[in-house]
């Protein structure tokens, strides 16, 4: 369950993850400094101020899950 970085630089890539991030059933964690947000949270993500290198993890105990995760943040990534 490794935390990865990301960068969401505009608007439409805030859209997208939130996209991405709902089509999980486990909680998916995002880490701005000392702060953990919901990554399926439109609030939440646009709280963050854009361009700025935030980490993200899936919770879950299926290494699927975590697979297929890992591989949609690919396009995110830092």
């Amino acid at each position: 369950m490794n935390k990865l970085k990301i960068k969401l630089s505009t608007p439409e890539m805030v859209g997208d993850f939130i996209n991405v991030c709902s089509k999980y059933k486990c909680d998916i964690n995002v880490y701005d400094g000392r702060v953990i947000l919901d990554g399926r949270s439109i609030i939440a993500m646009f709280s963050i101020t854009q361009g700025k290198v935030i980490e993200v993890q899936a919770i879950s105990s299926d290494k699927s899950v975590i697979s297929s995760f890992i591989g949609d943040m690919k396009k995110f990534e830092v």
